[in-house]
């Protein structure tokens, strides 16, 4: 879901890798079209056994390490160099035993903010809150951290700290030490590799977090210069197993989400792919080296069950990561595994649980599981967190209509930003209300503006009116013109019902075996 949102990158935009790729891989289209009463297909017997998601065991104490204040040189610079510091000691806090922490994602919304610490943790689901405030300037370091209790605010421990630049590391071994002993939480666990270099290279750390602050942005230029960072901190560090794995990640992104020739794909790819085996090679115990391989192999490699080996690897290292069980409800979704990806979601929401791809994510599957109340509740939530965030307005009308309130669900659609799916969801919307004139005057639109790129949105709207004859043209043009939605065929309501028919049969051949299948030989 990313997405785009967070982990589905280019949502706004054409698919690239399927109709599932665009909506995080979701099989939100299955809902579109599904009458209230019609049921999902299940999943293939097929399907490889996906561990369960997130850690069983309740932690005792949940932290939420807040943004960190910046001052010092250069705001901006100083500002993603806190941000990563307070990074740190989020994946840091998520070692200790017993202790759960907050993704940076969710803690991140109360930037600067002024409420009282009781309603930052209810709103995180955060026992206690983690402050700090960090100043870098002239080579030195000045760190103020503070342990609360979200509950009443009590201070459990405070510290000022003052060293030199070349002391951070060893500073926040220190901070980590005197933390685990507040929460008493035990001794730190000991890493082969973290995020910071084994070197203890300051540079090649500061251009990682720089690499970092540029990957939450969502523009081709950002991208571009957080894989230049990653590949500084490389050169600066070539044992800096962390750095390899942001740059793989990092690569990945480009490619899937942004536009490239062939050429530029086939390098970006192999050097995602070699910078992933590096980041294992150096370190196989580090989440983000097995998150790094699983995104090279499901979005380059198109093997996903590679990449869900790969997950389920990260996430027993990581059982509560939130990004891990993101990525890991995708790879279910797209094995038919609806209801275990929405175990994946709902423990992800545990640590992440503002966020609003995640949620976004969740009420799409909600949608193929024909929960409609359930859908919607989770889309207005993530609505509600992020007001533009694409499809999400297409998705919420579509589970609206299906709880018979069409007028509602057209003003709904009407206020979907992305042409393509807005003419989708008013045409099924209209249709739904029975409002035939306007419902072809939207199938029309979509015709005539996306014929060559959404033939398989287009056969689902016929499929939903009954119309044989035009879906199964659509069908096939979708596969004469390589539309990658033409895979998901198997699981959208009124076309999956056509299931036994040659036509389709022939059509599902013509891809080969679906992944579920693929790897169970």
């Amino acid at each position: 879901m990313q997405a785009y949102m967070r982990g589905a990158g280019g949502i706004g935009g054409r698919r690239r890798g399927g109709w599932m790729l665009l909506v995080a891989v979701l099989l939100a289209c299955a809902a579109c079209t599904r009458a209230p009463e019609a049921a999902m297909p299940v999943a293939s017997a097929a399907a490889p056994a996906v561990m369960p998601a997130g850690s069983t065991e309740q932690p005792r104490v949940v932290v939420a390490v807040l943004p960190f204040q910046a001052a010092g040189e250069g705001s901006d610079a100083a500002q993603g160099f806190a941000d990563g510091v307070a990074n740190h000691f989020t994946r840091a806090m998520a070692t200790l035993p017993g202790v759960a922490a907050i993704s940076g994602e969710s803690a991140f919304h109360y930037r600067n903010s002024s409420e009282l610490n009781s309603v930052i943790g209810e709103a995180l689901g955060a026992s206690h809150l983690l402050h700090g405030k960090l100043q870098r300037q002239g080579g030195v370091l000045q760190l103020d951290v503070e342990l609360v209790q979200a509950a009443d605010g009590s201070s459990l421990w405070s510290q000022h700290y003052q060293r030199v630049d070349r002391e951070l590391f060893a500073l926040q071994d220190e901070v980590m030490t005197a933390l685990a002993k507040a929460v008493q939480a035990g001794p730190v666990p000991t890493q082969k590799q973290d995020d910071r270099p084994p070197s203890g290279n300051l540079e090649a750390y500061a251009s990682v977090l720089h690499g970092d602050d540029l990957a939450l942005r969502s523009d081709v230029f950002s991208a571009r210069q957080a894989v230049e960072a990653y590949q500084h901190a490389v050169a600066l560090d070539p044992q800096y197993a962390y750095a390899h794995a942001r740059l793989a990640l990092a690569l990945v992104r480009q490619v899937t989400r942004f536009p490239l020739d062939e050429g530029e794909t086939a390098t970006q790819g192999a050097l995602a792919q070699r910078s992933a085996a590096t980041a294992l090679r150096l370190a196989d115990s580090l989440p983000e080296a097995q998150q790094a391989m699983a995104a090279w192999l499901a979005d380059i490699a198109h093997d996903q069950t590679g990449a869900v080996a790969a997950l389920q690897r990260a996430l027993q290292l990581r059982p509560n990561d939130a990004d891990l069980l993101a990525m890991l409800a995708l790879r279910q979704i797209g094995f038919g595994q609806l209801g275990q990806a929405v175990d994946s979601l709902r423990a992800a929401l545990k640590t992440n649980p503002l966020s609003a791809p995640t949620l976004y994510s969740l009420g799409s599957v909600y949608l193929g599981q024909a929960d409609y109340p359930q859908a919607e509740h989770a889309l207005q939530q993530a609505l509600a967190l992020a007001p533009g965030l694409p499809l999400a307005q297409a998705f919420l009308a579509m589970a609206v209509f299906q709880q018979n309130r069409t007028d509602e669900a057209i003003a709904i659609a009407r206020q979907e930003t992305v042409p393509l799916w807005r003419s989708y969801a008013l045409a099924m919307a209209y249709w739904a209300k029975g409002d035939r004139v306007h419902a072809d005057e939207q199938l029309q639109q979509l015709i005539q503006q996306h014929a060559g790129d959404a033939a398989t949105q287009i056969a689902g709207v016929y499929a939903q009116r009954d119309d044989e004859t035009q879906m199964f043209h659509w069908l096939e043009e979708a596969r004469r013109t390589g539309d990658p939605g033409l895979a998901e065929i198997r699981y959208m309501p009124f076309v999956s019902r056509y299931a036994t028919d040659p036509r389709f049969i022939a059509l599902v051949k013509g891809q080969g075996p679906p992944p579920a299948m693929a790897a169970a030989k």
